[in-house]
């Protein structure tokens, strides 16, 4: 049976600055102007400022995350969200990621209105916004791994989770499934 029988579909998008804009910022190299670092021997790309969260016990938590692969259409039935910290994830090892993401409505819940999902290279990643809802990491036609980094108290306030009814997300149309 299909992934997308029944469900509300979204088309993949790439990963621009501009359409990103609402929930966060796009890290990539070549963004900005790289500036030589080691003796000329490497470039370093820096990203946008990763603010700090102010809660009394609130560190930077920087992880590696591994994906178990999946394919396109893929379904998106859980969303989450950092209400206090920026979390940026940076796609280091994956054929190609799955990034699906959306505002906030009135009441604080996900407004699937605007529910977008995007494709996210190697070597590409983004800063979402404080309490703008995702899905976790979802990588494309091979096992993925990750950097992710947040501002993390240890208490539940650092992660909100919530179910949604699945949305299935495919290649745009014309292009096959990656």
């Amino acid at each position: 049976m299909s992934v997308t029988a029944g469900l509300a579909e979204l088309s993949l998008q790439a990963l621009t600055p501009d359409l990103f804009r609402p929930f966060g910022h796009v890290v990539a190299t070549g963004a900005g102007a790289p500036v030589a670092a080691n003796a000329g021997t490497a470039w370093r790309h820096d990203v946008a400022a990763f603010a700090g969260d102010v809660r009394p016990g609130s560190r930077l938590v920087v992880s590696l995350f591994e994906t178990a692969p999946q394919a396109l259409p893929a379904a998106v039935t859980l969303l989450e969200r950092h209400p206090h910290s920026l979390q940026m994830i940076v796609a280091l090892e994956v054929s190609h990621a799955l990034l699906a993401v959306c505002g906030s409505g009135a009441d604080g819940a996900p407004d699937l209105s605007t529910l977008r999902a995007f494709h996210c290279r190697p070597g590409e990643g983004v800063i979402y916004a404080p309490g703008v809802w995702h899905a976790p990491l979802i990588g494309i036609g091979g096992p993925g791994r990750f950097l992710v980094q947040s501002w993390q108290d240890g208490t539940a306030a650092d992660c909100e989770e919530i179910a949604i009814p699945p949305w299935a997300v495919r290649a745009p149309a014309g292009e096959a499934a990656r």
